[in-house]
């Protein structure tokens, strides 16, 4: 009867594992569903504030840059130029301007959204710890 006891604590001992597998591994989908879910969720609701403050600041800006166009161009009759060159020329230095800031912006924003990862690093960090727990557990057995 001695000789069951120890299968059967090995036979119990496994199964118990086996369970707690099978929780820890359910948990740890859970935890990876709810992580990703949750970085989807404040990446869409970032996209829409982005989208909402471009088009405002789109027909802010056309407007802004319509007032500096014809400030320009009156300093530049005022300084001396035809009329006709004073309309071009200063609808191309708004314009030169206008793309250097442009293009700062996008290197600015596609370097924010280039940080923010969507890998679930919580998840990965518990799963590396799930893997050192299950070592232990099968290195007793």
């Amino acid at each position: 009867m001695e000789t069951k006891t120890p299968d059967h604590s090995l036979v119990a001992l496994i199964r118990e594992l086996r369970e707690e597998l099978t929780t820890l591994m359910r948990q740890e989908i859970a935890l990876a569903k709810a992580e990703t879910s949750e970085k989807a969720s404040r990446a869409a609701r970032n996209a829409a504030f982005l989208a909402a403050g471009v088009v405002l600041a789109g027909a802010t800006l056309i407007m802004l840059l319509l007032g500096v166009r014809d400030l320009l161009s009156a300093g530049l009759i005022n300084a001396g130029t035809a009329p006709e060159a004073a309309a071009w020329l200063s609808s191309f230095i708004v314009a030169i301007v206008l793309g250097i800031v442009s293009w700062a912006l996008v290197i600015k924003g596609k370097k924010a959204l280039a940080n923010e990862g969507l890998a679930p690093k919580k998840t990965i960090a518990s799963l590396r710890e799930d893997r050192h727990f299950i070592k232990q557990k099968l290195a007793r057995t």
